[in-house]
Formats: structure tokens, C-alpha cells, sequence
């Protein structure tokens, strides 16, 4: 059995689909049609010893705390209800940044945070 794609950037994830000439119905490669900005997800940050509210305050938020998502246009980062940046999104979600300009905005809450060995914040984010 052979493969179905076209051969072409096109048949992968995360590219545009086009329209098909003919007399078709269908799409030509693209992406799987599910819009990752409305997709809730979990992240790890990072840098999170290094950031302003650790900075500000010597210690991480607590479990339950809420956090929201903001781009300062060269990182993505975990934000708490004051703005103050708690840690930066792993490269993987830069996709974000277009979620953003989008006006889709997320609300997160610390899943897990610890200071030793190293300063760690997880958290779960949901778009609104």
C-alpha cells in the first residue's frame, strides 16, 4: 500500500491547506483542522529562577494561583494577576504569539511549584 500524500511541505501539520482544482470537494495536505489557540495545555516553565517575580519576591506562587499568558515580542511568558512575568513558555508554544495578536487570551492555574532544588512552576492554561 502506498502513501497518500503529495510529496510536498504541504501534507505536514501546521501548514496551510490549499484548494484542490477539479471537481472535488477535498483539501490538498494542510493542517489537521483543529485550532491549537482554542486548545487548552500544560506547560513546565522555564527560567523561572531568573524571572521578575522570583526576583521580586524570592519564592514562586503558591499551588492554585492564578496566572495568565503575555508576549513581550521575544518570548512568551507566564504572567500573574499583577503581570509580573513568573516564567517563560517552552519554545513549543510559540505558537501563541499569533493565538495573542488574535486576541484569544488564556488563564492559567499553578499545578506545581517548588524553590529546591530549583525554582519550578507548572501550570495548566485554558483559552477564554
Amino acid at each position: 500500500m502506498g502513501s497518500s500524500g503529495s510529496g510536498s511541505f504541504s501534507d505536514y501539520p501546521g501548514t496551510k491547506a490549499k484548494e484542490v482544482e477539479g471537481d472535488g470537494t477535498g483539501m490538498a495536505g494542510g493542517a489537521s483542522g483543529v485550532d491549537r489557540c482554542k486548545q487548552a495545555f500544560h506547560a513546565l516553565l522555564e527560567d523561572v529562577g531568573n524571572s521578575d517575580f522570583y526576583s521580586q519576591f524570592g519564592n514562586v506562587p503558591a499551588v492554585g494561583d492564578q496566572l495568565g499568558i503575555a508576549f513581550d515580542k521575544k518570548r512568551i511568558f507566564a504572567v500573574d494577576v499583577n503581570g509580573v512575568k513568573v516564567g517563560a513558555l517552552p519554545t513549543s508554544f510559540n505558537y501563541l504569539a499569533a493565538c495573542l495578536a488574535s486576541d484569544v487570551t488564556y488563564v492559567g492555574v499553578v499545578s506545581s511549584s517548588a524553590v529546591v532544588p530549583v525554582p519550578t512552576v507548572e501550570a495548566d492554561f485554558v483559552p477564554q
